[in-house]
């Protein structure tokens, strides 16, 4: 599984949507059957066809090691028609295995340590905060990070990450951010962060994939925040930038997911969340409020919603790393339910289907070809325009800003070329220098039948990025296109 430390939840933006209020069987019926031949069976297909392809571009022949001497009186493995064997996924991503120190240091390297103070705890170093974010305008600060050691083995055990920062609309934020590495693939996050106005976040979040051997994958998330960054603009893919109109959306709640093993690489998910969710004016100088320009969308979403949601997925897993991937496919299909019956204030149901590719090219981890599709449609009650499916900076567009399209289903394909241009040992971790030029393409639609071609919107950019494995990556963003500019700083992959 490959998702990124803060992952979208059932009841959030890629939540529930405005539909037609009815609930009869029979509609149900009609919306489930519409479903399965017009939107999963084809997306199934298509998974098919990628898989195969898959397998077959992953045997190109590529140069193999020297091989030692026992072996070289039968040569290499051979395949049919006399073709060596392909390597195998964990030859592929051998060289990213620790120990770090097998990698040649270099400027980098050296420079990151002449910042860098050695303390009792282990090392630290401090970076500064400049960003510009399409909403909320520029913010500067310091955030000092620490590693940990665990003092038996002297391996890094945790990273502690404080920091402090300054922005006009939200004044200084205060943030600790602790994170907690059981393994090589467990990761523990918690986080905590106030400004001076409106925004706050509180986090608890814990990822298992090996939480029962390989039987069984947990996930578990709890939090209580308020952001002021996003903005509603209108319904629909022709939505105009004039009519942005800046709210703040509180959020408090959990979630808690269990996947089980069927067979080798396929996971039966069942994912249950409860949030509380509301808007209030935002914290935005000189963009118009969502209560003056959009009273109708601002009158329901204003008090404390319910949303329980029950989500239950088919998942075909074989990526490398749930955070980090090189190689390997992920792809979903879904269905999220919520009643009244179970004390949610809508009745409604989403369903999804994803798929995640990652092609090594040459299977020597330097190019890394990474191709996301999502498609979503909702069936229920009308719901409050933040529950519905958007399109926007951390959904899919990231030359948009935070909710700039919504309606009741979305279409995203995104593509990025992950070219690793430096590794180097840092704090006994090793550390990866990327460059990735990336096509955002998606839209959002009423219904699926009337998604149109012309609606599309698309944006193009490059991203710098630093993975620390096993599990972090700081990613920078520059996007562009019919929104304007965009830069993004983040931590994680967008898929």
């Amino acid at each position: 599984m490959t998702p990124p430390p803060a992952c979208p939840t059932l009841a959030g933006p890629f939540g529930p949507e405005a539909g037609g209020g009815v609930n009869r069987a029979g509609s149900r019926f009609r919306h489930f059957s519409f479903f399965i031949f017009h939107f999963a069976l084809p997306m199934f297909l298509a998974l098919c066809l990628l898989c195969t392809a898959s397998v077959h571009a992953q045997t190109v022949k590529k140069k193999r090691n020297p091989l030692p001497a026992t072996a070289a009186l039968t040569g290499p493995p051979k395949l049919f028609g006399g073709k060596p064997a392909p390597p195998t996924k964990a030859e592929i991503i051998k060289p990213l295995e620790t120990p770090a120190a097998a990698y040649q240091d270099n400027i980098v390297g050296r420079l990151i340590r002449k910042l860098s103070v050695e303390t009792a705890y282990g090392p630290l170093i401090t970076l500064p905060i400049l960003e510009s974010s399409k909403d909320m305008g520029a913010a500067y600060g310091v955030m000092p990070i620490m590693a940990i050691r665990n003092k038996t083995d002297r391996t890094v055990k945790a990273v502690l990450a404080p920091s402090i920062n300054y922005n006009r609309n939200l004044g200084a934020t205060l943030a600790w951010r602790y994170y907690i590495f059981p393994n090589e693939k467990r990761l523990i996050v918690m986080r905590a962060a106030m400004s001076q106005h409106v925004e706050k976040d509180f986090l608890f979040s814990y990822f298992a994939p090996d939480f029962w051997s390989s039987r069984l994958r947990l996930h578990a998330e709890a939090r209580d925040g308020i952001t002021g960054k996003p903005s509603f603009y209108g319904f629909g893919p022709d939505s105009s930038k004039s009519a942005k109109a800046n709210y703040s959306l509180h959020r408090r709640g959990e979630e808690i997911g269990v996947e089980t093993r069927l067979i080798k690489n396929l996971y039966a998910d069942l994912t249950h969340s409860y949030y509380v969710q509301s808007v209030s004016r935002g914290p935005v100088a000189g963009v118009p409020q969502l209560a003056d320009t959009f009273p109708a969308a601002f009158t329901p979403a204003a008090g404390d919603n319910n949303f329980v949601v029950h989500r239950l997925a088919l998942l075909y897993d074989d990526t490398d790393h749930p955070f980090l991937p090189k190689v390997g496919t992920y792809a979903s299909l879904s269905g999220a339910f919520s009643s009244k019956a179970f004390l949610s204030d809508y009745s409604y149901s989403l369903y999804t289907a994803e798929i995640k590719q990652y092609y090594n090219y040459k299977e020597e981890g330097h190019f890394v070809t990474a191709i996301h599709y999502l498609l979503q449609e909702q069936k229920g009650e009308t719901l409050p325009f933040y529950a519905m499916p958007q399109l926007g900076e951390s959904t899919g567009l990231r030359m948009a800003g935070e909710g700039r399209f919504t309606d009741r289903g979305r279409f995203v394909v995104n593509i990025e070329e992950r070219m690793t241009i430096s590794r180097l040992p840092f704090m006994d971790f090793i550390s990866e220098i990327e460059v990735a030029p990336f096509l955002d393409v998606g839209t959002v639609f009423p219904e699926l039948s009337k998604m149109r071609f012309r609606d599309l919107k698309w944006g193009p950019g490059v991203a710098m990025r630093l993975l620390i494995r096993p599990q972090v990556v700081a990613t920078l963003d520059f996007a562009f296109g019919s929104e304007g500019t965009n830069a993004i700083i983040k931590i994680g992959y967008p898929f």
